[in-house]
């Protein structure tokens, strides 16, 4: 299951700050809502981050930074949620589909077949990220 709450948490943080960013700030701050099992305190917290993001991103300056930090943050917040009270899960899915139709935020899937046959073949496969070959395979480096 932990794939599953980091790639929510993940999808989560983004989808939260193109609604900030779009704003659907009132629609957004639902999501502060799964936060009430901890509080009411906990909740009016999670509501002020999430107008301080929307003030945050409507000044227009370092915009592409305001959000990629911001969806860091979510990321980050969801995770720990999730973490703690993994009953939220189906209902934070349902929020997150519904500012996902209302901002036009596309989900992207990305599957890549890696396939390796014979003698001392290699495959390999990586998406966003790098691949560092040092030696032939079973040499010692």
């Amino acid at each position: 299951m932990p794939g599953i709450v980091d790639n929510l948490a993940f999808e989560g943080g983004k989808v939260l700050v193109d609604a900030l960013a779009g704003g659907l700030v009132s629609a957004a701050k639902k999501v502060a809502g799964l936060w009430c099992k901890d509080g009411e305190a906990a909740e009016r917290r999670v509501t002020a981050e999430l107008e301080s993001g929307a003030a945050q991103l409507a000044t227009g300056q370092e915009t592409q930074a305001v959000s990629m930090r911001l969806a860091i943050v979510w990321e980050t917040r969801l995770a720990d949620l999730l973490a703690t009270h993994p009953e939220v899960r189906e209902e934070l899915t349902a929020l997150l589909a519904h500012l996902r139709e209302q901002t036009g935020t596309q989900v992207h899937t990305t599957i890549q077949n890696v396939l390796a046959e014979g003698p001392r073949s290699i495959a390999q496969g990586v998406i966003n990220g790098d691949i560092h070959n040092h030696g032939e395979p079973g040499q010692s480096a």
